[in-house]
């Protein structure tokens, strides 16, 4: 049966309760541009020139108590740190079989995640 998608994410939506606030915060701590509002209700985050994900307002939303998604890094342990660094939450790094990781939270206390994935290192 052929797919009815493409491989490729084309839109990450998260919800935050004060999107200036929050805007702030994901250009701030990870480094994101803001690329644009949308009514006063969404933003668009990039990064290097293309898109990253939007951040949509909803003042009644409840913290994401998991992670939904995580962003890509090349070094995780220094990623790690700087966020450690720059008092966002941190939770210890993991190390599985190919790749590590570590959740972090947000501004609002939404559960987001970091990765990192290796090529057959044998640290890992």
């Amino acid at each position: 049966m052929k797919p009815l998608i493409k491989k490729d994410l084309i839109g990450v939506m998260h919800y935050v309760q004060d999107l200036d606030h929050a805007s702030a915060w994901y250009c701030e701590k990870l480094g994101l541009e803001l690329r644009g509002y949308g009514k006063n209700d969404f933003v668009e985050l990039g990064l290097d020139g293309q898109y990253v994900m939007h951040l949509f307002k909803d003042a009644a939303a409840a913290p994401a108590g998991r992670a939904t998604f995580a962003f890509d890094t090349p070094d995780i342990e220094a990623a790690h740190g700087m966020l450690a660094d720059r008092g966002v939450a941190v939770d210890p790094l993991k190390r599985h079989g190919d790749h590590a990781s570590f959740t972090f939270r947000d501004c609002d206390g939404n559960a987001l995640m970091m990765s990192q994935y290796f090529d057959r290192d044998p640290l890992f």
